[in-house]
């Protein structure tokens, strides 16, 4: 019996820069970079054919390797398959992660890779994470000319986890919400390289994951096909979809363009983006061809337009920082609320929410005069939370079913059936407001996880519950005691650890990615304050707020703060 580690294994490899192609690939391409792409910028390693004479063990080394670097059909994969398994195997039916230590073993059965499967990306390029110890035999058997090949691929591609960062990238899709006010994103990933930028706009016109599909529209394009995408020089992307586009009613047409203007310039070599249908261009409300993000600012998911200011309680007032970048001026801000304890601003900054009365009482009030409105009376009252739409959001430690929604004051039917029972220790809406984060505690666990926010008149409905795995990259989970976002995609968890030692994880919402920030100098961290395109702040128990700086790089910044968020 030999094994081997199968990543250093002393086989004759040619080193290229070079990209990836989507799974799965088809339609035309036109790309020209003014640059090297930006979706990787590793090295990559050109897979080879079976040398003549390989061993099993070699063999299956070769075929592991070309799985992780894309070539049309695979055609350099295949050389590793016995015929009949080349014309059975379907690489694009989706993508298995593993982790890459693991070794190669030959036995009389075969070669065996046992390893820890942490996703998996299936044909639409959605990720799904994981965490099962496996083991897969290669069987091998020789062909006509007396070559070991494999019999039994597995039925897609098998990826090690450093292939994966390395040749594939996330892309956020975007889609109008179902009110058509706001873009939601989807994230998915790519294979990289000259084929991407198509990949990209086929997975636009196919549509929403079935997960986000329920609070999203769904513009007719399943059957319009994609005639070419260029990347300029100057970095604008033409994306020249098949004339059956030109069908689309004008709104659907505004609906895509402005869909296709946040997805591509996702692509950071690409800065704008224009459509054709058929060759007739599309042109913007403005009469602009070129588009992007600013042309349709109103519609971003992270709400670019609204004010994002730092609110504080200290000395058990209201204040906010009055300068973003002079992080010792804090002044007072007018308000009726007394003696508040957790807080909520709107994104217009007119209204403030705050939890009173240990935990007992809602109350809202306008910043400055006016009176205060007593919403809820209850027990172990959370931080409230403000929708992008001026919802107030209204959670209770005791479980999801204590959730309460108002809209000017007013109770809205809400059910939250759909998440898992626990106390509840944070929560926390996305920007667009068509996802939330939950933090649960279940006995002396606690998981993290999302929901979609459906809004359907006048109520309002969480599905689609999925916990989130926060140790792909940072280790063992700890105990979650606050969540927030941000990015579109990423969250903040502030967590325990087995040591009492709290830190800082930031993590994709599909698992993807999880990586420990920090910091290392204060041991009692308790709350967040995070908001995409802010910089994220952390509170510990004394008072101090650490404003972060970079990874393992928190500055105090603030002291005698009880409480902190970011309006709206």
């Amino acid at each position: 019996m030999r094994s081997t580690n199968w990543l250093a294994a002393p086989v004759a490899l040619v080193l290229a820069l070079t990209g990836c192609a989507t799974v799965p690939t088809s339609g035309p391409v036109d790309y020209h970079t003014p640059h090297a792409p930006n979706v990787n910028s590793g090295v990559h390693v050109d897979p080879l054919p079976p040398a003549n004479g390989a061993s099993q063990l070699l063999v299956v080394e070769g075929f592991l390797h070309a799985m992780g670097v894309y070539q049309p059909s695979y055609g350099v994969a295949r050389q590793y398959l016995t015929s009949t398994a080349s014309e059975s195997w379907h690489p694009e039916s989706g993508v298995e992660v593993y982790t890459e230590s693991d070794q190669l073993v030959e036995s009389d059965q075969g070669v065996a890779l046992s390893y820890v499967k942490v996703g998996s990306v299936d044909a639409v390029g959605i990720y799904l994470s994981d965490n099962t110890n496996k083991r897969y035999i290669f069987e091998l058997a020789k062909d006509s000319a007396g070559q070991w090949r494999i019999a039994n691929p597995p039925a897609g591609l098998m990826v090690s986890r450093y292939m994966f960062t390395t040749n594939y990238t996330a892309v956020n899709l975007h889609f109008l919400n179902a009110a058509g006010d706001v873009l939601v994103p989807d994230p998915r990933f790519f294979a990289s390289g000259d084929q991407t930028p198509a990949a990209v706009v086929r997975a636009q016109l196919d549509g929403p994951s079935a997960w986000l599909g329920p609070v999203v529209q769904k513009v007719a394009t399943a059957d319009v096909g994609v005639d070419g995408v260029t990347i300029q020089a100057d970095g604008v992307v033409d994306v020249r979809l098949a004339a059956a586009a030109g069908a689309l009613s004008l709104e659907q047409r505004k609906a895509l363009l402005a869909e296709l203007a946040y997805t591509m310039t996702g692509l950071s070599e690409v800065t704008a983006a224009q459509v054709s249908a058929g060759g007739q261009p599309w042109k913007s409300d403005f009469g602009t061809l070129q588009v992007g993000p600013q042309t349709f600012a109103s519609l971003s998911p992270t709400n670019m337009s609204a004010p994002r200011v730092l609110f504080t309680v200290s000395d058990e007032k209201l204040k906010r920082l009055r300068d973003p970048s002079q992080w010792d001026d804090l002044v007072d801000v007018e308000t009726s609320i007394e003696k508040p304890e957790q807080i909520a601003v709107r994104s217009d900054l007119g209204e403030v929410a705050a939890v009173t009365g240990s935990g007992t009482q809602l109350q809202t009030a306008p910043i400055g005069s006016g009176k205060p409105k007593v919403l809820r009376v209850g027990s172990a009252l959370l931080r409230p939370d403000y929708a992008r739409n001026g919802e107030l959001w209204s959670l209770a430690a005791s479980g999801p079913d204590s959730l309460r929604v108002y809209r000017d004051a007013a109770a809205q039917k809400v059910d939250g059936s759909a998440l898992p029972n626990g106390t509840v220790v944070a929560a926390k809406l996305s920007q667009d407001g068509a996802r939330i984060a939950v933090a649960l505690r279940h006995g002396n666990r606690t998981e993290v996880g999302l929901a979609v926010v459906a809004r359907t008149q006048g109520a309002i409905r969480l599905t689609g519950w999925h916990a989130i795995d926060l140790t792909m990259n940072a280790g063992s989970a700890g105990r979650a005691i606050d969540v927030g976002w941000v990015s579109q995609t990423a969250l903040a968890v502030l967590q325990v650890g087995t040591a009492g030692q709290t830190s800082v994880i930031q993590v994709s919402q599909d698992g993807a990615a999880a990586t420990d920030i920090g910091p290392n100098n204060s041991g009692s961290l308790e709350q967040l304050a995070v908001m995409p395109q802010r910089t994220s702040v952390a509170l510990d128990s004394g008072g101090g707020a650490y404003r972060f700086d970079g990874e393992f790089n928190w500055t105090l910044s603030l002291t005698t703060v009880d409480a902190m968020t970011y309006s709206g």
